[in-house]
């Protein structure tokens, strides 16, 4: 892919990603059990759900480091790191039950839903050694740790299993338009290995183990049949929508389904605080994302820099710096 190509199917994964995750966690938050046709459900998407988002974050490496390293780390900076700390502070305030404040690794995201935000900061910080060896390199070297290290600090374990999509998104990105040119027959058989696996596990093990190289390889060839169908697919414009604000929801359906269950839980039947959570979720994320994407709760102020520091030459006098 080059450098500024924008395609729609991603957007649309990804918006259809983030809103299976706040769904679940609809179910998931307000009560301890939850109804086992739906967990069944949520673990056989597991195969699905993060892979994607991961995934999908390492078909774009390429393009991302195609920025200068100032750039490059300013924008995940911005991006990342700020709504992950923003968001983090907003737990502590909604007395998010597993807040550790005084816990370095809650703030990058253990013990909630941004540990997502963490694992990809870590993915972006090791991605930067792919300008000059291939990703499959650290794929593999991932592999390798993912099955030796065991930790007791789930931010680590996290990254190595998680971090595993993204390098295989960004190995992918070097031949997606041959993929994208297969006929349909791999990509059918790619997506019923992987949701027979995940049907399996789903019915056996619960929620699809983790840490180990052949749930990894029949995860990642779902999510692979998955873009190769995703591009053929009509345009689904609001999941477009959804997906170029995914930020906004990912970060914020937690503290809404939350607040909701501390309000309603156990006062009306455990149906309807599932379908109040889940309402009052989408629309105050969608109300988020409309109104105040790109403010200080999800993007940190753009800084301006001389241009010898973003494109590796010295400033004309006079000149301005560039607007990015």
């Amino acid at each position: 892919m080059q450098p500024g190509d924008r395609h729609r199917w991603m957007d649309a994964l990804r918006g259809a990603a983030v809103l299976l995750v706040a769904l679940w966690h609809a179910f998931e938050i307000p009560y301890p059990t939850v109804p086992a046709g739906i967990e069944w459900a949520s673990n056989f998407l597991s195969v699905y759900r993060i892979p994607l988002l991961m995934f999908l974050s390492g078909l774009l490496l390429d393009q991302s480091l195609s920025k200068p390293a100032p750039a490059y780390v300013e924008g995940k900076l911005r991006r990342i790191a700020w709504p992950l700390l923003v968001w983090s502070a907003v737990l502590v305030l909604v007395a998010w039950p597993t807040a550790r404040p005084s816990d370095v690794w809650f703030w990058l995201g253990d013990g909630a839903h941004l540990w997502y935000l963490g694992v990809l900061l870590a993915c972006y910080a090791v991605g930067y050694l792919t300008k000059w060896i291939h990703p499959v390199v650290v794929l593999v070297g991932g592999l390798i740790a993912m099955e030796s290290v065991h930790s007791d600090i789930a931010f680590v374990n996290n990254t190595l299993w998680f971090g595993l999509y993204f390098f295989a998104g960004a190995t992918m990105s070097r031949w997606l338009e041959r993929w994208l040119r297969l006929g349909p027959i791999i990509p059918v058989l790619c997506l019923v290995a992987a949701s027979a696996w995940g049907a399996y596990s789903a019915t056996v093990n619960g929620y699809v183990p983790i840490a180990h190289w052949r749930p990894f390889a029949l995860s990642i060839l779902g999510v692979v049949g998955v873009v190769w169908f995703a591009t053929r697919l009509r345009r689904a414009r609001w999941l477009e929508w959804v997906g170029q604000r995914s930020i906004v929801f990912y970060v914020a359906h937690v503290p809404f389904i939350w607040i909701t269950a501390l309000l309603i839980a156990g006062v009306v039947p455990a149906a309807v605080t599932y379908a109040v959570a889940l309402v009052v979720t989408l629309a105050g994320c969608f109300l988020l994302a409309r109104y105040l994407n790109g403010t200080l709760l999800f993007e940190f102020p753009r800084i301006r820099m001389r241009r010898g520091a973003v494109d590796g030459r010295e400033p004309v006098p006079g000149e301005a710096a560039p607007l990015r």
